[in-house]
């Protein structure tokens, strides 16, 4: 088995992506959703407006609340992992609404003959990326801290 770090060094830019959130609110919870990503193993992006909550007002409060006119991406830059191919942490760099920090998640990573998996799960606080968790008519309140999931395919060069 080829170690982690010869894995991301082959892997080209990713072909499978869902990367879905879930969210705390007074009225009712929510997941937002999408399976469009752009990037390789080194950096992901996702656009906001790619989100789907399945609730169209939801949406367009959703890309309010995170200023999406002018921060359009959330990001990941990869700095380096520590494990081997299984239970690694990958640690990097998470831009959020115009903020970066440094972060460090759990991961699984499987590499194949033709493929590199990962899947992550973490929570992310809206209030240290500068987002303010929105509140309606003073009852409904969401909570600030969303749980994001990540599973991604990356095809290694020449793989279809």
């Amino acid at each position: 088995m080829l170690p982690l770090l010869t894995l991301l060094l082959q892997a080209v830019p990713l072909p499978q992506a869902e990367i879905w959130f879930d969210a705390k609110a007074s009225v009712a919870d929510f997941q937002g959703r999408t399976t469009v990503a752009t990037g390789t193993l080194h950096w992901v992006e996702v656009r906001w407006q790619d989100i789907d909550t399945k609730n169209g007002t939801r949406n367009r409060h959703m890309l309010k609340t995170v200023d999406a006119e002018h921060f359009p991406i959330i990001r990941f830059d990869l700095a380096g992992a520590t494990g081997d191919t299984g239970q690694v942490r990958l640690r990097g760099t998470l831009t959020l609404h115009g903020v970066s920090h440094p972060v460090e998640w759990p991961a699984v990573v499987h590499g194949g003959p033709d493929s590199v998996t990962v899947a992550a799960d973490f929570p992310v606080d809206m209030r240290d990326y500068g987002i303010k968790p929105p509140v309606k008519f003073v009852i409904a309140r969401m909570g600030p801290v969303v749980q994001v999931h990540v599973r991604l395919v990356f095809m290694r060069g020449g793989a279809p």
